[in-house]
């Protein structure tokens, strides 16, 4: 079963250089990997093309205005080949070897699609761990639906998933994890997870959560978007 990896980059310059050598070594010709330079105003294109051009398992995926994380990552999976699908971050706080540990996972259990497979993040800071709790009891008493570790990376599906609730219904910013997981829940997909140990981010700052600021404009959004959710309950 093929695998397609997609990994969003934003202004993710001097990431990008470390996702590519660490990925390089571990995939074999059953797996290819899709970066999205979503819309970056660095120089992460130009740094995709030198490091890309001769390996045939990397592809760039260019999209020229950055119209929000998720729409990145679903424009990645639009030009994806495989019958099982993941995305990551690059930010690197989670290892990118970790895909191919929960693809291990997900090809070992059965030939079933009928489950996903994400991470689950440990060693955390508390003010981390406490804000993800929070979102994760907001979303329950309006969704009436538990997701645990909402934003963890990696996520892994089935391209049958992939295209009968994702591609056409998903929303562009950060809630598309959210939205993977309460649509698996939905309809009665199990949810395995695999561990992963969050690290400090190398370079850049973190697109979603990672100042005060930033924190508190996500929280902001991911409610407006799980009011709007529940009214479709």
């Amino acid at each position: 079963m093929k695998l397609s990896i997609i990994i969003p980059c934003y202004n993710e310059e001097k990431n990008i250089p470390f996702i590519y050598n660490t990925l390089k070594n571990i995939i074999n010709d059953n797996i290819e990997i899709i970066l999205v330079n979503n819309g970056s105003t660095d120089n992460s294109q130009e740094v995709l093309e030198s490091l890309c051009k001769n390996n045939d398992s990397f592809k760039i995926c260019h999209v020229p205005v950055n119209k929000g994380y998720g729409y990145g990552i679903l424009q990645g999976l639009n030009s994806a080949t495989g019958s099982i699908l993941a995305w990551t971050h690059a930010d690197l706080q989670t290892d990118p070897a970790d895909i191919i540990t929960a693809y291990n996972k997900y090809y070992s259990s059965n030939f079933n699609d009928d489950f996903i497979v994400k991470g689950k993040r440990k060693n955390r800071r508390f003010s981390e761990a406490f804000f993800t709790f929070g979102m994760q009891i907001i979303a329950f008493l309006f969704l009436k639906v538990y997701m645990d570790d909402i934003n963890a990376q990696p996520k892994i599906f089935s391209r049958n998933f992939y295209e009968k609730y994702i591609k056409d219904n998903a929303p562009h910013d950060f809630s598309l994890d959210l939205f993977l997981l309460y649509t698996a829940k939905k309809n009665n997909y199990s949810i395995k997870t695999i561990p992963v140990f969050f690290k400090k981010r190398l370079y850049g700052e973190a697109k979603g959560g990672g100042s005060f600021k930033t924190r508190i404009k996500l929280i902001k959004r991911t409610f407006n978007y799980i009011r709007q959710l529940s009214k479709t309950i």
